[in-house]
């Protein structure tokens, strides 16, 4: 059976680039997104790695010592209990805790998120093997610990790649300081949204 090519209709060069110019549309809107969900869902596989090595090593700590908390020295101080108590318990990590300021090799202060107002604890600081950095902020009244998912790299916001964590006796919904509650590390600011959602990032 012969096909007589003349009963086809050709595609013409207008039809062609009509159809390139859409597949370029689809691929402007689709790519970015595609792009900004697999850093989100990255950015908070890193933020909960760097949460359980945080835990680790206060477990660790605390096995260590054969104390709670409540008998360690100033646990309200996060960068003492990294000095004192949780730094040698991250394994292989490169240690900045005896560079004690607002800007070492392993941290670099935060912006609020959306702002541009940078804040500088002072904190001791440790970077993990995978890059992940866990700092404790050096204000007391409270441990603060500062956990930026790519170190001193950008953007170094909170709430897209720094996560905070406060550490003491909370009651069981870390609402509020109770001497009778437990030790635990309470999720805050954006960290606590990104906790409630299960470890996902859903406000950016």
């Amino acid at each position: 059976m012969q096909i007589n090519i003349k009963n086809f209709p050709a595609v013409t060069l207008v039809e062609l680039l009509v159809v390139l110019t859409i597949m370029g549309i689809v691929a402007a809107l689709t790519v970015p997104a595609l792009k900004n969900h697999s850093q989100k869902t990255e950015y908070a596989k890193l933020a909960q790695k760097g949460y359980i090595q945080l835990e680790q090593a206060i477990d660790a700590a605390v096995v260590k010592t054969g104390q709670e908390p409540d008998d360690w020295t100033r646990p309200d101080v996060a960068s003492f209990l990294m000095r004192d108590y949780l730094g040698e318990h991250f394994v292989g990590a490169r240690n900045c805790i005896g560079n004690y300021s607002q800007n070492n090799a392993c941290f670099k202060g935060y912006r609020k998120f959306k702002s541009s107002s940078k804040s500088s604890p002072t904190v001791r600081a440790m970077m993990l093997a995978d890059g992940i950095v866990i700092a404790g902020d050096g204000q007391g009244g409270g441990a603060r610990f500062i956990i930026d998912v790519n170190g001193p790299s950008e953007p170094n916001m909170e709430g897209v790649d720094v996560f905070i964590f406060s550490f003491g006796k909370y009651d069981v919904d870390c609402n509020t300081k109770s001497s009778s509650g437990q030790w635990k590390l309470c999720p805050r600011d954006h960290a606590q949204n990104l906790v409630e959602d299960n470890w996902t990032i859903t406000y950016w």
